[in-house]
C-alpha cells in the first residue's frame, strides 16, 4: 500500500483548509488520508500520562478529527480517510509520522498563532527539518490556476525539489513553471545574453526529469532579481510552489536556506518544502 497523505489538525479554519487540499492530493496520488490531532498529556511528577475517556481535551480532540473527516470524506468519496488522537507536541508528533507519509500537511497558522505572523510554529518546526514534502496551505483557495511553480539553482549539487513538483504538476495535469532568478553585479556580457545562457543551463539541469515526464508542458521562466521576489510574484498565478531544503543546521532559516524561508511567509498559495529523503537501500 502506498504512503498516506498525513495532515494535522487542531480546529482553526486554516487546519479545514489543510484537509481539503490533502484529500485532493490523496484522491490525485490514489492513496488514503490520515487525519491527526495532537494533544498534551497530563504530567504527574514528570511522567506524561494518557487522558481518560471523560477528559475533556480528549473528547474535544475526537470531536475536531470527526469533523474534519467529515469535511474530506464529503470531498473526495474516493479517499479512504483515517484519524488518529496522539499525544505529545504536535511538531514532534508529526515530525515522527513524516518518515511514513507521502507528504505531512499543516496549516500555515494555526490557534496558537500570532495574528501578525503568516507562518506559524507548527509549519517553522516541520519545514526543512525532516524528509520528504511538507506542505504549508495558507487559506482555501477556489480558483484552480493549472500551474506548479518550482525554484531552481543550477549551481546546486541537488534539486529534491524537481521530483515532487513534476509529479504533482502530472498528477493534477498542470503545467510547471520553473523560475531561476540570477543577478551579477559587473559582466562584460549584456544582461540579454546572461539571461540566454542562464535558461540554456536551467534547461540542462531538467533533461532528466522531462524526459521522465514526457507529457508535463514545462515553462522555464529566467528573471534578474531577488529569487523570494520572483518565485512570491509566481505564486499569485499557482496552485503550489515547491523549494527544496537544505537539510542541515540547527537554526530554523539555515536549515531551510533563505530562499524557502522567505517564499514559505510571503507567497500567495500554498508552499511545498521538500528535504530529500535518505535512501537506506
Amino acid at each position: 500500500m502506498s504512503e498516506p497523505v498525513i495532515v494535522g489538525v487542531d480546529g482553526s479554519r486554516g487546519a479545514l483548509a489543510a484537509v481539503l487540499w490533502a484529500a485532493d492530493d490523496a484522491a490525485r496520488r490514489g492513496c488514503d488520508l490520515r487525519i491527526v490531532h495532537v494533544v498534551a498529556p497530563p504530567v504527574h511528577g514528570g511522567q506524561p500520562y494518557e487522558r481518560s475517556l471523560d477528559d475533556a481535551a480528549r473528547k474535544e480532540g475526537e470531536r475536531m478529527l470527526t469533523e474534519a473527516a467529515a469535511l474530506a470524506t464529503e470531498s473526495r468519496r474516493d479517499v479512504h480517510v483515517s484519524t488518529e488522537l496522539l499525544y505529545g507536541h504536535t511538531t514532534d508528533i508529526l515530525r515522527a509520522q513524516a518518515g511514513e507519509a507521502a507528504a505531512i500537511v499543516v496549516a500555515s497558522r494555526g490557534l496558537d498563532g500570532f495574528a501578525g505572523l503568516l507562518l506559524g510554529s507548527v509549519g517553522l518546526g516541520l519545514a526543512g527539518h525532516v524528509a520528504g514534502p511538507v506542505v504549508v496551505v495558507r487559506g482555501a483557495s477556489a480558483i484552480v490556476q493549472g500551474e506548479i511553480v518550482t525554484g531552481l539553482n543550477p549551481e546546486d549539487a541537488v534539486h529534491p525539489a524537481l521530483d515532487y513538483a513534476f509529479e504533482e504538476a502530472q498528477a493534477r495535469g498542470a503545467r510547471l513553471r520553473v523560475v531561476h532568478a540570477w543577478d551579477v553585479p559587473s559582466s562584460r556580457s549584456g544582461p540579454e545574453i546572461i539571461a540566454q545562457a542562464q535558461q540554456e543551463r536551467v534547461r540542462s539541469v531538467l533533461t532528466p526529469w522531462t524526459k521522465r515526464h514526457p507529457g508535463v508542458e514545462v515553462t522555464v521562466s529566467v528573471v534578474r532579481g531577488n529569487p523570494i521576489a520572483a518565485l512570491c510574484e509566481a505564486s499569485a498565478r499557482a496552485d503550489l510552489v515547491v523549494v527544496g531544503s537544505r537539510g542541515r543546521g540547527a537554526i530554523r532559516s539555515a536549515v531551510l536556506g533563505s530562499v524557502s524561508h522567505g517564499v514559505l511567509h510571503y507567497a500567495s498559495c500554498p508552499v511545498a518544502v521538500v528535504r530529500p529523503r535518505v535512501r537506506t537501500d
